[in-house]
């Protein structure tokens, strides 16, 4: 069974968000500083350049720099919605079954767990490895619910094995860290393609 509904945001959704990251002002002194002082040592060290170092390491203070400030921009976004009544899509998830799916390259680990109905549900990639031991049978889901990433999964229930499958993801494939598709265990695969490839067509290496 899949079930969904809304509601505003709340702090465990904003401490999802930022992971222990703590402020902008820390991790420009903990984080962004300390690695361009490394990187312009060992740059030094191996061209014996101070040019060539602190142009690198001026790069990848400026790329740290600008990172932290559009993560923590989005953080504050993310707060000022806390008015917002439907801001949070939750999903309930209580799943029959659920199959290890073949990821495509290191985005894993990929499972499908199937809702009833002929529903599936597909999460992808390695933000899952974060709610280890994963999966389960039952739990809840959030996600923004403009942009459909997901904040947090709340398990109910004792971790589960996924079934061995020789389902897999393809290079044709266009999805996000969540999809809900149209499935049945039998066709599986055949679902997969279907939902998933989008204005492309087989190469012969996807048809093995």
């Amino acid at each position: 069974m899949l079930s969904t509904y809304r509601r505003p945001i709340d702090d465990l959704d904003l401490k999802a968000l930022t992971h222990e990251r703590g402020s902008f002002q820390r991790n420009v002194v903990t984080r962004t500083v300390p690695a361009s002082v490394i990187v312009f040592g060992v740059v030094y060290l191996l061209r014996r350049s101070l040019l060539i170092a602190g142009t690198v390491a001026a790069a990848l203070f400026v790329g740290s720099l600008t990172s932290n400030f559009r993560f923590f921009r989005s953080v504050k976004r993310r707060k000022i919605q806390k008015q917002d009544a439907a801001a949070v899509e939750v999903l309930e998830v209580s799943a029959s079954n659920v199959v290890d799916v073949e990821p495509l390259g290191d985005n894993a680990p990929a499972y499908c767990f199937f809702v009833g109905e002929r529903k599936a549900l597909l999460m992808v990639g390695q933000w899952l490895l974060r709610y280890e031991p994963f999966p389960v049978r039952l739990f809840r889901l959030h996600r923004w619910a403009d942009t459909k990433e997901p904040i947090r999964i709340d398990s109910v229930e004792q971790p589960i094995t996924a079934e061995p499958s020789a389902i897999r993801l393809r290079r044709t494939h266009r999805f996000g860290k969540i999809e809900v598709f149209d499935a049945s265990a039998e066709t599986l695969q055949e679902d997969l393609d279907r939902a998933l490839i989008r204005h492309e067509s087989f190469t012969k290496e996807d048809r093995v």
